[in-house]
């Protein structure tokens, strides 16, 4: 079976479990993939090629012995670098973390185990997920399969990579201001970040402890959908397929004042909001316009807590052990510790005030339309140290609040890179976000396919 690389995941699995391909085959195939292309693309930090096919072994096998493997049998994933998984280096790229082997897997990484599904290494990330894209790390940072001199995304770079590369078929990632959801915006995959403490970020190395969540990318809304099943230990559920896909029914919120963004969402992305819009109400659905705050409201107690609670986390080890970490993370994990302790609890304060606020909104819709990111990928060398800082991030608003929140690819910017819009949930409305995203997935009219770099060879 050739093309394995552009299988749906429940394709592969189905062919796995009916013995029609075995699972040491579908390892083999990506091992190989990686050996060829990851060169370029530095989508992992560590492939883990004896321990892969020794898992792979293991569930040709049961399959032999006429045993169930679960809805994932034999997909091939990736897991970021701050995630354990036991017997693998856990480095978070980072010196200060190198010769880190955790002895048990996270919860998360056990349940995709058991699902079926194989590990094949640790994806790439920013160190400790918030220095980077940074070149004075042991590993060098991860590169955009669209185009390898453009930024990725992160801090999961290396699972937006790995996925969008085709180096497996989904990834183990995290997300405290949208590093979930940034890379597959940046590398044209669908991310979702659960809502709050929906799947365990035990074993996982916090950042902001209040607003770390952990949820996959993958290629297709349904991929994603199957392995956010398998990590919060639930199972997927899809409506019926309609004989003619529509919205009917759907309100889909926007904001009335645009986010008060104005120029600061590039062309693509306006364009790709509105494409969007366009074809929602074409096809049925209502579009309610929100009185919601502007994003800089959300964005700025948004910076304050995530920056006091990785000052926290990390100020005493960064200062008691200087040249173990990278320029751009010393830089980051030390801002936080001129905020004051007023300004962390008036944050705190607007927090619960804004989540109150989200919620009477969705209360009156579906979800809630916002663009991806305000821009497509810039070139990687030239990354601001503080570019999330410097604008508003769409992506900070689901983690200030907790509610879920979906990336998927929609539209292209001019040189072909891709354009993203997320979609923004109540709490517990995760497989309604995954039934709209799918609506957009079928009903696109030019759709973003895979990389052609790395998916024509």
């Amino acid at each position: 079976m050739s093309g394995l690389e552009s299988l749906p995941i429940t394709d592969l699995a189905a062919a796995v479990s009916r013995r029609e391909i075995s699972a040491v085959d579908v390892t083999s195939h990506f091992l190989d993939r990686i050996a060829r292309f990851d060169g370029e693309l530095s989508g992992y930090v560590h492939v883990s090629e004896e321990a892969a096919l020794a898992q792979a072994r293991r569930l040709d096998q049961r399959l032999a012995a006429g045993e169930a493997t679960g809805p994932l049998s034999g997909v091939p994933i990736s897991v970021k670098d701050i995630v354990a998984v036991a017997g693998m280096p856990n480095t978070g790229a980072s010196y200060s973390r190198l010769g880190r082997k955790p002895e048990k897997d996270a919860p998360v990484v056990r349940r995709l185990a058991e699902a079926g599904a194989i590990i094949l290494g640790k994806a790439n990330c920013h160190e400790l997920a918030f220095g980077g894209p940074s070149f004075d790390l042991p590993f060098p940072p991860a590169r955009n399969p669209w185009n390898p001199e453009m930024f990725p995304g992160g801090s999961s770079s290396g699972s937006g990579v790995s996925v969008a590369g085709g180096l497996c078929l989904g990834s183990v990632a995290t997300d405290t201001a949208g590093s979930i959801r940034l890379p597959a915006t940046m590398c044209g995959m669908v991310g979702f970040k659960p809502g709050f403490g929906v799947v365990s970020v035990e074993g996982v190395d916090t950042l902001a402890h209040s607003m770390d969540h952990c949820g996959p990318i993958a290629a297709r809304v349904e991929d994603c959908r199957e392995l956010y099943a398998a990590m919060s230990g639930m199972v997927a559920k899809r409506p019926p397929a309609a004989e003619v896909p529509s919205f009917a029914s759907m309100r889909l919120g926007i904001s009335r004042c645009g986010w008060g963004l104005g120029e600061k969402l590039r062309p693509e992305m306006a364009a790709a909001l509105q494409g969007a819009l366009t074809l929602f109400t074409d096809n049925g659905g209502t579009v309610v316009e929100l009185d919601l705050p502007p994003l800089e409201t959300f964005h700025a107690p948004g910076a304050v807590v995530m920056m006091a609670e990785i000052a926290a986390q990390y100020a005493d080890e960064v200062r008691g052990n200087f040249s173990a970490f990278g320029e751009m993370f010393r830089g980051r994990a030390l801002v936080g510790e001129g905020l004051g302790a007023a300004d962390i609890a008036a944050a705190r304060t607007l927090r619960d005030m804004l989540r109150r606020q989200v919620d009477a909104s969705l209360a009156t819709v579906d979800a809630i339309l916002m663009p991806g990111a305000l821009a497509s990928a810039g070139p990687l060398k030239t990354v601001d140290k503080f570019y999330f800082l410097e604008e508003p991030i769409p992506n900070i608003l689901a983690n200030l609040t907790g509610h879920p929140a979906l990336a998927f690819p929609f539209g292209k910017a001019g040189n072909g890179l891709p354009s993203g819009l997320q979609i923004v949930g109540a709490g517990g409305a995760e497989d309604r976000l995954f039934d709209i995203a799918a609506m957009f997935e079928r009903l696109d009219p030019d759709p973003l396919r895979l990389p052609p770099r790395y998916f024509s060879r």
